[in-house]
């Protein structure tokens, strides 16, 4: 800390103090022994003192924050957090916008996020356009919350002196360029009419030719947006319908008979089964609402001139395209699982390959607008990660094929390669090299449909 302050104090650094530990986690999961809030409280006050006293030793103007975050949040609000009283206080949305404090697992306490009883200091914010909680957030997608509501939680930032120092997270910038351009503009400009900066910005990115056509579509993104909550900021983005899916898959293979608490979050939900029946009704409503959504988005496509479309179809068309083949196939592969419930094995594998199908085409949609500058753009897009998604349905069709078809793996390949009077016919030994499941689901798919 030191050496860093040496290296860098002829620069101009805002210095930010705090204490969290490995893995974006609070320090006391690493380590025990701080088990009450009082130590620490103490133990995290100590050490931003520490550190701030080292930095205004050499530096002795120099500006320092500290981040107000999750558990930080909670142990100031609390009272356990004594901070230097001229230091930035960053205070943080819960990564959907809403500020409040985030929710860590299934740990959701909501805790608001504002300066109240001292709004004489100076006050920051860390704000979210983009999030990754392995939960429901939104990163190759945008935020999928109105432009209205960004606007009134900035207002309240505003109002509560929260004017000093504002960190925008974007993630890649690529796929948040509307909201963090309406965040730059509130940031220079206070309060901003949502519809006034759309058809600026969609008048500056894609031409002014069909600004009102390329308007409705942005102004239609957040109403088609799934709520999976009570709260007016609970909207899911992409990785809802990828990480919530590989939990279940993950479960099912790992024990179906108890349900995952990983998503007590969520759903309060008894078993596995009631889990995913629940999901599943989540994932059909937002498929059937992203289809329709798609169709308009295409409609306006086809109207652009290429130069409008091209964009058009590398940014917004792209996401809700993104969003409709994830819900898709998700509603599909709760389709396979609650049929291997039943016992009904084949058409449990047969939709696990659809829904398979379903997530490779949202990856499929991603690498077709990699072109020009933008050359294997998507080819490292691991944290929601579509392409695992297929990955891990690979490996449950695998498990449920040796559940009826194991250990010899030869009757679903008579069944669905030989005619019916062949099928009747028992060699001593396969004379033929058994089939794999990428082959059998395609024979599959030429036999039957459910």
């Amino acid at each position: 800390w030191r050496k860093a302050i040496g290296s860098q104090r002829h620069m101009k650094v805002i210095w930010n103090i705090g204490f969290r530990g490995q893995g974006d986690c609070p320090f006391w999961d690493n380590d025990p022994q701080y088990d009450t809030p009082e130590s620490r409280g103490k133990l995290m006050s100590e050490l931003i003192m520490l550190q701030y006293n080292m930095v205004k030793q050499y530096i002795p103007e120099a500006i320092c924050c500290t981040n107000l975050y999750g558990e930080t949040m909670e142990l100031y609000n609390d009272g356990y957090l004594e901070l230097p009283n001229d230091i930035i206080k960053i205070w943080a949305d819960n990564g959907y916008g809403k500020m409040v404090t985030r929710r860590q697992n299934n740990h959701n306490p909501r805790i608001p996020s504002l300066p109240v009883r001292e709004k004489e200091n100076r006050h920051g914010v860390y704000y979210h356009v983009s999030f990754y909680d392995l939960q429901a957030a939104n990163h190759i997608t945008m935020l999928p919350n109105s432009l209205e509501f960004i606007r009134q939680e900035l207002n309240e930032l505003i109002s509560h002196e929260v004017k000093d120092f504002w960190i925008i997270n974007c993630s890649n910038v690529k796929p948040h360029v509307y909201l963090l351009d309406y965040i730059a503009s509130a940031w220079k400009n206070g309060d901003i009419e949502v519809e006034e900066h759309r058809e600026q910005y969609i008048g500056e990115y894609y031409g002014q030719q069909n600004v009102k056509l390329i308007s409705q579509c942005f102004e239609d993104y957040p109403r088609y947006a799934l709520p999976f909550g009570k709260h007016e900021d609970e909207h899911a983005g992409e990785q809802f319908s990828n990480h919530v899916m590989r939990i279940l898959i993950s479960q099912f293979m790992r024990n179906k008979h108890e349900r995952t608490e990983d998503l007590l979050w969520a759903t309060q939900a008894e078993s596995l089964k009631e889990q995913i029946e629940w999901y599943k009704e989540l994932c059909q409503n937002a498929y059937l609402g992203y289809e329709e959504y798609l169709k308009k988005s295409e409609e306006v496509a086809i109207k652009l001139f290429e130069s409008e479309r091209r964009l058009f179809e590398d940014s917004l068309l792209l996401q809700v395209k993104i969003h409709y083949f994830c819900f898709l196939g998700a509603n599909k592969m709760c389709e396979s699982l609650l049929a291997a419930y039943q016992g009904e094995f084949k058409k449990a594998f047969y939709y696990a390959g659809l829904a398979k199908e379903d997530y490779q085409k949202a990856d499929r949609a991603m690498r077709d607008c990699e072109h020009g500058k933008w050359n294997r753009f998507y080819e490292n897009e691991c944290l929601t990660d579509v392409k695992q998604t297929a990955w891990v349905i690979t490996g449950l069709m695998s498990y449920i094929r040796n559940l009826e078809d194991g250990p010899h793996y030869y009757q679903w390949q008579r069944e669905f390669l030989y005619s019916e009077e062949d099928r009747k016919v028992m060699l001593i030994m396969n004379m033929e090299n058994h089939l794999t499941d990428e082959e059998i689901f395609e024979l599959m798919k030429e036999k039957w449909e459910f």
